[in-house]
């Protein structure tokens, strides 16, 4: 599986979104892999998560290829 990052108008997005789901791909928000990490991380262990590890994640996605 590859990542791609798409920027296009907020018109075209359901057409896409339309299009991805007939081809079986999955789309997600840039934002969603960080937000899903804190919440599971929030849920299964909430006194331990640091910002160290958020800030990690948050590296891992922005920066990974």
């Amino acid at each position: 599986m590859e990542d791609v990052v798409l920027k296009m108008p907020s018109a075209d997005v359901a057409l896409i979104m339309q299009f991805a789901s007939r081809m079986g791909w999955t789309v997600e928000n840039r934002s969603n892999p960080v937000a899903r990490f804190i919440e599971v991380c929030s849920k299964n262990k909430p006194s331990e998560l640091t910002d160290e590890e958020i800030q990690a994640e948050v590296n891992a996605v922005r920066y990974s290829k």
